[in-house]
């Protein structure tokens, strides 16, 4: 009985740089439903108020500012103060 040996194939590029791609795919399409959201006047009133406040957190997030909003800041834009 003879054994036959395959040979493992060549991963094109490193985990971690597939996972930093896969991460910016899963961000940009993310983005692309929030401002399909935004501009859809079927779509929730609480959903089209939410969407730019979590389009302006990953702005700065990208910019290295702080991503989070305060609860007073959420409640101002959304103007139930």
């Amino acid at each position: 009985m003879s054994v036959k040996t395959v040979k493992a194939k060549k991963k094109k590029g490193t985990a971690a740089a597939k996972r930093k791609r896969t991460r910016a795919q899963e961000e940009a399409d993310f983005e692309a439903r929030l401002i399909r959201v935004e501009n859809n006047p079927d779509a929730p009133l609480i959903a089209r108020a939410l969407a730019p406040l979590i389009l302006e957190r990953m702005e700065r997030a990208r910019s290295g500012e702080e991503p989070y909003l305060t609860i007073e800041q959420i409640q101002e834009e959304l103007g139930r103060r």
